[in-house]
């Protein structure tokens, strides 16, 4: 599984990846992957980079867009700022250790603060928006052939961070609560329909573990194969 910083919340709400994350490690324990993504230290180095990239930029330009847009919440909070520290969850980066899947701290919001309901949507495109943007800037050296040059570490290194970040993107913009996507939607929505939403987002978590353990032929269908696709196309291999 990937690492991923799982959706915007209010300020002191709980995150519900802690417990899909718990269910998921007792997973990987029963079927022998425990430790599975130490076993190469190269492409786990490789690895831990790029999630470790991918989630401070993600989490970073949330609290960006927030505080362009009215809200100071994340900025108060140091959440505006590009040391790794401010955003991994210690929950979440032991899971990446051990299984290979993970989380950050989710950036709280006030939503009141905000110039408008649409501010919601623009705040949580922010996160997978820039992970894009950061998997096409790594991807040039890759597209030039002038990784080659440095070695097979440097090339493993960029390429993890290029298919990653386009992991993360994708995956984040599935509409189930508590990823982005369901912000981009709520945002959206008529008020009475985002009242309806907000009722469904307590389902969320429940459906998002459903398919990370029962249909997994479906996120590979909607999350991997089209990240793949556009991490391909920007590296050219």
């Amino acid at each position: 599984m990937i690492g991923a910083r799982r959706g915007l919340g209010g300020p002191g709400g709980i995150n519900p990846l802690l417990l899909i994350g718990l269910v998921l490690l007792a997973y990987a324990y029963i079927n022998g992957s425990l430790f599975a993504p130490v076993q190469d230290p190269i492409q786990f180095l490789a690895f831990v980079i790029a999630i470790v990239l991918g989630i401070t930029v993600h989490e970073f330009m949330h609290a960006y867009a927030a505080h362009r847009l009215g809200d100071d919440t994340g900025r108060m909070l140091g959440r505006m700022s590009l040391n790794p520290i401010a955003h991994l969850d210690p929950w979440g980066t032991l899971l990446l250790v051990l299984a290979g899947f993970g989380y950050g701290k989710p950036v709280p919001f006030n939503e009141s603060r905000l110039r408008s309901s649409a501010s919601v949507a623009i705040v949580a495109l922010a996160g997978p928006a820039a992970n894009l943007v950061l998997a096409a800037l790594f991807a040039i050296p890759l597209r030039a052939g002038t990784a080659d040059v440095f070695g097979d570490l440097y090339t493993t290194i960029l390429l993890y961070i290029v298919r990653m970040n386009c992991i993360l993107a994708i995956f984040n913009l599935l509409p189930i609560p508590p990823l982005d996507g369901a912000n981009v939607v709520y945002g959206l929505l008529p008020p009475r329909q985002q009242y309806s939403w907000r009722t469904f987002q307590q389902y969320g978590p429940f459906i998002l573990l459903f398919i990370l353990l029962l249909a997994p032929r479906v996120l590979n269908t909607i999350v991997f194969a089209p990240a793949i696709a556009i991490a391909r196309a920007l590296t050219g291999f």
